[in-house]
């Protein structure tokens, strides 16, 4: 990261002079500029590879160079550059133009002030989308140093949360004999504990629980997989994991073999049939090209290699025949690739490989490989054999969000190469992709905004029914918006209001309307209301409410506030200032998706929670599901204990209703119950 306060300002411009005076304005500001001018299209791919700029300033309305070529050319690069595009006066529609092409925002050369302004509001912006950036990267690898440290320590090392395993390190599976870690973080540790020391080990877990651990080492007799008993010094400390508190147990193992032990290191990042790294190997490798891009530094390319018709070829071969043409193909690979690729067996019949190039560079080079392999006969076994690859090929770049939306991108490209028939390499352009995604954002953009000027949206109920007979009545609020096709529900534009800031007002238009219909409503009702996070975060909500609450002699008793129980957790800080102020008004508080944490009822000592909306998960099959019917009576047990209504939503059918009565659930919700509708009335539709 650039530590010094040089704004690095890319030029667009065909007049020197003005260019030169805008130059004037911002050094007459204080505002250090080291600028580089151009004014043709050829100029422009050079000059991004070979300079690293903070801002583009680029004149509207010039034909060598348009705004929505350098645009183009900048999402191509991949680089996190805003383009500031400068009017010569602000025309609606020039305006309108410049926005819809891609500009960060406009400004005009002839108003100083706001040019100084604009041009310090985006450089501030994008440091700190830079700043994001390295502090994940950072984080990141913290992460993965300390993720390191732990597997290849030789001390078992396990943290536990309420008596489970949630994470154990090789030496911890090995020294209990488990091979599947998954398998490890569903094994209680009382399981690994000798009966004869159960009862002091629960006697620990409960002293943990209550944040007391012991501050000496213990000693316990554990039992493996097999049931062998041996003795093993403990120390437990504290420790988290996602955020969660749980308990660090290390355990001293036994002695181990130092010999076998580096050559599982060694084995365990390489594909032994090809020699090619692993899949392990490369989700690592993936992820610190994602954080080297992101900090700034030159992305890669990257290509998966998809054997065509490798289900036949499966069948004529039998397995052990594919591994061996895999071989085959892996060593033509490894002959025909350059020096600076890396190449890895991602899958039976699948390779990836990794190159700090180009995407254009990449392409040609899977393109020679493919047709490479078109001429070739492999060996596989005693036959000789043709084939083809169908080839995804993208790169990682300085707005890529993750490994996730990577391998994506490759998938889907192999995917349309093999719709085509096979034996093509298909290629991710960032540039296209941008241009659709902006053109299908714009379509929702038009209709959220309608909405919110034309009073588009509308609001349906649903009822929240009482099983123990509370006189009023309960509704949730649900959004739609109208538009030419019809309905559309919140999955369709809540997305996208949220990319682009409509949030708040959205919540407000929520929020007024409700507050008129339960005005209106001949009898007393209470509406369940869904809030984003930032109107929980913004501190000057609570004053917007208790004003719409004074023009309408109402209290905010009649509303419902609800908030997922993951933004309680993420976003602490920020969000009690506001709920304290909003319960001043008298609003009671539902947490959404209750349960769904580590330790969900540790949040109600933080905060003065109402409801508990319990997460859907929890009534999905609760017929038959008998680990969530015990989970529901345990939960609402320890609710009630704490003086929490109960709220189940999702219900579907009569038996989940009949369990959930028996189990004194205060509310339920659902279609099975009731479907949303326009007016609010407790009679199924």
């Amino acid at each position: 990261m650039r530590n010094d306060n040089t704004i690095y300002l890319l030029i667009v411009h065909e007049s020197e002079e003005d260019a030169e005076r805008i130059l004037s304005i911002l050094r007459n500001a204080q505002i250090a500029v080291r600028p580089t001018r151009i004014t043709d299209e050829e100029q422009l791919p050079n000059v991004l590879e070979r300079q690293r700029f903070d801002l583009v300033l680029c004149q509207d309305m010039q034909e060598s160079l348009p705004l929505s070529r350098v645009i183009e050319e900048i999402e191509r690069s991949g680089k996190d550059i805003p383009v500031i595009a400068l009017l010569d006066s602000f025309d609606e529609e020039r305006i309108d133009e410049a926005i819809s092409a891609g500009a960060s925002t406009i400004c005009n050369g002839n108003l100083s002030e706001h040019l100084r302004h604009t041009i310090r509001n985006e450089k501030k912006a994008l440091e700190e989308r830079r700043r994001l950036r390295f502090l994940e990267s950072e984080l990141h690898e913290a992460e993965k140093r300390a993720s390191a440290l732990l597997e290849n320590s030789k001390d078992a090392i396990a943290y536990v949360h309420d008596g489970m395993h949630v994470y154990a390190n090789k030496a911890y599976q090995e020294l209990f004999g488990y091979e599947d870690a998954e398998e490890m973080e569903v094994t209680p540790f009382l399981n690994l504990v000798s009966k004869s020391q159960v009862p002091e080990a629960k006697k620990l877990l409960k002293q943990i629980s209550k944040n007391d651990l012991p501050e000496s080492e213990l000693t316990f007799t554990f039992q493996n997989a097999k049931g062998e008993e041996f003795e093993a010094e403990v120390t437990i400390e504290r420790a988290t994991v996602d955020g969660e508190p749980c308990a660090q147990f290390m355990i001293r193992p036994p002695a181990v073999n130092p010999e076998a032990e580096k050559e599982l290191r060694e084995l365990k990042f390489k594909d032994i049939v090809t020699g090619f790294y692993n899949r392990r190997y490369f989700t690592d490798l993936l992820k610190d090209h994602i954080s080297q891009a992101r900090a700034g530094k030159a992305g890669v390319s990257l290509a998966l290699l998809q054997v065509d018709k490798e289900k036949s070829l499966e069948k004529q071969l039998g397995k052990a025949g594919m591994d061996l043409l895999m071989t085959s193909l892996a060593q033509y690979l490894q002959d025909k690739l350059p020096e600076n690729a890396t190449p890895v067996r991602y899958s039976d019949t699948a390779f990836i490989v990794s190159a700090p190039v180009k995407i254009e560079e990449m392409t040609k080079q899977m393109e020679a490989l493919r047709r490479g392999v078109t001429e070739q006969l492999f060996e596989a076994g005693d036959e000789s054999i043709s084939t083809t690859l169908s080839i995804g090929v993208t790169q990682v770049v300085e707005r890529t969000e993750g490994a996730r939306e990577v391998m994506k991108h490759l998938q889907d490209q192999v995917v349309a190469a093999k719709d085509k028939g096979g034996n093509l390499a298909c290629v991710f352009d960032p540039a296209e992709e941008e241009k659709k995604a902006r053109a299908a954002n714009q379509h929702w953009i038009d209709l959220i905004e309608a909405g919110l000027q034309n009073d588009r949206f509308v609001l349906h109920y649903q009822p929240i029914i009482s099983l123990h007979g509370d006189d009023t009545e309960h509704y949730e609020a649900l959004i739609r918006l109208k538009t030419p096709d019809g309905l559309a529900f919140p999955g369709d534009f809540l997305p996208i209001a949220k990319r682009h800031g409509y949030m708040p007002n959205i919540d407000k238009w929520v929020t007024r309307r409700a507050l008129e219909q339960i005005k209106e409503h001949p009898e007393p009702v209470t509406v369940f209301l869904k809030l984003s996070p930032q109107s929980y975060e913004d501190i000057s909500f609570p004053a917007w409410l208790s004003n719409e609450l004074k023009q309408r002699s109402m209290t905010g008793e009649r509303l419902v506030l609800q908030i997922p129980e993951s933004e309680l957790v993420t976003h602490s800080a920020k969000v009690k200032p506001v709920i304290s102020a909003l319960k001043n008004l008298h609003c009671k508080f539902a947490v959404e998706k209750f349960g769904s944490g580590l330790n969900s009822f540790m949040l109600l000592k933080h905060y003065p929670i109402d409801l508990l909306k319990f997460d859907p998960s929890f009534t999905r099959d609760l017929a038959e599901n008998e680990d969530n019917q015990q989970q529901i009576k345990d939960m609402v047990e320890k609710a009630h204990a704490q003086g929490k209504q109960v709220v189940c939503e999702h219900v579907e059918d009569a038996t989940s209703m009949s369990f959930l009565w028996k189990c004194n659930v205060n509310y339920v919700q659902g279609n099975f119950l009731a479907q949303a509708q326009e007016e609010m009335t407790q009679e199924s539709n």
